[in-house]
């Protein structure tokens, strides 16, 4: 099952007491806060928020429940203090756009300058300005080079990696002065990057190479995943390090899957039995320092792109097995977002623009059954589900109460416009919706990945927020029919 994802950008202790005099005449001192920031932004006013999250409890690319909320001052200057923190990697967000990743601790006292939209060039000072700008420019290894190492053949591959990853390990060891646990954190990062480049190589390179030849990697190269989950309860504590956990996990299931398939051809595979084949290869093969993460992940894919039973099959689970999880609230917090598309609720207003430019409303169509796919010209899986649209179609083209419409975010119009032109068989409502994934659309239905389609009835309300692909068979087709 393939999507596009939506892409987002994210990239001690110390006690100050006053002098004798002061305590002497004063009483008991106060104490200074554990960490304070001043952050000096451009494109600032007073109406601006910063929100930070601990992104330790983090799953996806949305960051949900912040630790903390500051508005600016009258002159557009964030001022934040905390009595304490756990060190840990915190994210920060202005105006609801992440802007920079910061490692803090207790005696954080530190500055950050510049423009939010411009990351790479926001600078740092004070105490916590070197973990940050290590952890900003730290690319040893980095998904960047992948497509460079797979052009080396096999032992050219596994010299250039170890090289790599020494030449990141010694610029780690060089930053002696920086945080002892960042450092610890930074260490299980690089161990998994490397982790990911053996995991990729071999399907990078038959791709390369446009071979289906088996790629195969020394026993030695294949130890480098168990390395790095032997660091997990350092490495998980990094959104990055998940990431990675996550892709390693994937792949694996992926070709157990696939062995599974080809042995039982005959058998049929829908969105449940997916989740629940994948939630027990979790449960019975993930290493058990890995276990919470990954269940949790599951359950958030399955929140946010599958329908309620397979959610339930993952969720439940997850509940059942780690209670006291730390991903529980983000997990909460994300089926809490959901609530206002449950079925039964109200559709929100979708509108855009025709081809001959005229608006184009999903309440232009009361009275009738609603299926919307949301997609765009540069998806491979949304055109890769047009041949099954287009058969849907076309068996409902006798029946004036089913309406297909077709909403692009593209952020090109033009390539829209053009895609239409040369497939006058793409036949139906089509619109085209302005901001891309920023647009009204995607906001207000959460469309983090396309294609996503959506059922609606013939009362106007959401009938499947998350409702099958065109190419599902029957599962759509049925759904249809039962609200006709």
């Amino acid at each position: 099952m393939y999507f596009y994802i939506k892409p987002k950008y994210f990239m001690k202790s110390k006690l100050f007491l006053l002098p004798l005099l002061a305590l002497l005449a004063c009483g008991k001192a106060e104490k200074n806060p554990a960490v304070q920031l001043t952050l000096d932004l451009e494109n600032i006013d007073d109406a601006s928020v910063l929100n930070i999250y601990d992104l330790s409890a983090q799953l996806g690319g949305d960051l949900l429940s912040p630790i903390s909320s500051i508005a600016a001052d009258s002159t557009g200057t964030f001022q934040v203090t905390m009595d304490s923190i756990q060190p840990g990697f915190y994210g920060l967000e202005v105006n609801d756009q992440g802007f920079t990743t910061l490692y803090l601790y207790d005696g954080v006292n530190m500055a950050v300058k510049g423009d939010p939209k411009k990351p790479k060039q926001l600078a740092y000072s004070g105490e916590g300005a070197g973990e940050a700008i290590f952890y900003r420019d730290f690319a040893a290894l980095s998904t960047q080079s992948l497509g460079v190492f797979v052009e080396e053949d096999e032992s050219n591959f596994v010299r250039k990696l170890d090289s790599a990853y020494q030449a990141g390990m010694n610029e780690i060891n060089e930053a002696d002065s920086l945080n002892n646990t960042f450092i610890t954190n930074e260490k299980a990062l690089l161990t998994a990057r490397r982790a990911l480049y053996t995991s990729y190589y071999p399907r990078g390179r038959q791709r390369l190479m446009q071979s289906a030849e088996e790629i195969l990697l020394p026993d030695s190269v294949k130890a480098y995943k168990t390395m790095a989950i032997t660091l997990a309860n350092e490495g998980l504590l990094i959104p990055e390090y998940r990431r990675v956990m996550d892709n390693l996990h994937q792949t694996a299931f992926n070709k157990v899957m696939n062995e599974y398939s080809e042995a039982h051809p005959d058998e049929n595979w829908g969105m449940t039995e997916y989740i629940e084949m994948r939630r027990d290869y979790i449960l019975e093969d993930e290493d058990e320092a890995l276990k919470d993460y990954l269940l949790a992940k599951l359950a958030l894919d399955a929140i946010s792109y599958y329908g309620d039973e397979a959610a339930a099959l993952a969720y439940d689970t997850y509940l059942e097995k780690y209670p006291d999880s730390p991903f529980k609230e983000y997990l909460e917090a994300v089926n809490k977002k959901w609530e206002k598309l449950a079925k039964g609720k109200p559709a929100i207003e979708v509108e855009g623009s025709a081809p001959d430019g005229s608006k184009v409303k999903l309440s232009d169509f009361e009275g009738k059954v609603i299926y919307l796919d949301t997609w765009a010209t540069w998806c491979g899986p949304c055109r890769g589900e047009f041949p099954a649209a287009k058969k849907l179609k076309e068996e409902y083209k006798d029946q004036k109460d089913v309406v297909f419409m077709y909403a692009s975010i593209d952020s090109d119009k033009e390539a829209w416009e053009k895609y239409l032109k040369e497939d006058p068989d793409f036949k139906g409502i089509h619109l085209y919706v302005d901001g891309a994934w920023q647009s009204d659309l995607c906001h207000d239905y959460m469309i983090n990945a396309i294609p996503r389609y959506i059922l609606i009835d013939k009362n106007g309300n959401i009938a499947n927020v998350k409702a099958p692909r065109p190419s599902s068979g029957e599962t759509i087709r049925n759904e249809i029919n039962a609200l006709l």
